[in-house]
């Protein structure tokens, strides 16, 4: 998506509870930092149209608190929390638009449908509240993504799928969300041609330098 011109800010966070986070799984790359200072990741925006980050005592001081309270507390799975957490990160960054991968099943946080939607609900209810566009999609976790489970091995996994090689359903909901992505961003008007642009990109190889430049 940031190798079709839209800036992607993103702050990440750690595994809680049994589900693995996009830091823990970025710094099995070596040298691969996430403790950047704004400074930082302003300048990664401006000059390569993405950045990702862990929190900080800059952005969503709070919520590294209340990420480990939760995990002592047993209180990993309740609504309000999950909400505050996800979105004081999410609208700390002042983005336009907010698109969610929130997830449902036995490998998820939500276990269930209904959980899920009212968590879906949450999030939209208070994104718009805050003047965001925000697209929520229900994806299915009963089963992990591709063929990999573990940090260092979904990384080359990734890296294998922005050279080409994704795996069916990783493929599909890698492309779902990055269509509605450019949506909300105004870079495409449809769902197809958002699919159409994102192939682009992985068959001319910008998707994997705009990757490494990280």
């Amino acid at each position: 998506v940031a190798s079709c011109g839209v800036a992607v800010p993103m702050i990440a966070g750690r595994g809680l509870g049994h589900t693995g986070g996009t830091v823990d799984k970025l710094e099995s790359i070596p040298g691969f930092r996430t403790d950047l200072s704004m400074d930082e990741f302003k300048k990664n925006i401006a000059e390569i149209g993405v950045a990702i980050m862990s929190q900080t005592q800059e952005i969503a001081a709070a919520d590294e608190k209340i990420y480990a309270l939760r995990d002592v507390t047993a209180t990993v799975d309740f609504l309000p929390f999950i909400s505050a957490s996800i979105l004081s990160k999410k609208l700390a960054l002042t983005s336009d638009a907010i698109v969610f991968d929130i997830k449902c099943g036995n490998g998820a946080l939500m276990q269930n449908e209904k959980d899920t939607i009212n968590l879906a609900k949450s999030l939209l209810k208070i994104g718009t509240e805050f003047k965001r566009k925000i697209v929520g999609l229900l994806t299915d976790m009963n089963e992990p993504l591709g063929e990999a489970v573990g940090n260092a091995v979904e990384v080359v996994e990734a890296i294998e799928a922005l050279k080409g090689n994704f795996k069916p359903d990783l493929k599909e909901i890698t492309f779902a969300l990055g269509a509605y992505m450019l949506i909300v961003a105004g870079r495409v008007k449809s769902f197809e041609e958002g699919i159409k642009l994102q192939e682009k990109q992985i068959q001319n190889g910008q998707a994997l330098e705009r990757f490494k430049l990280l």
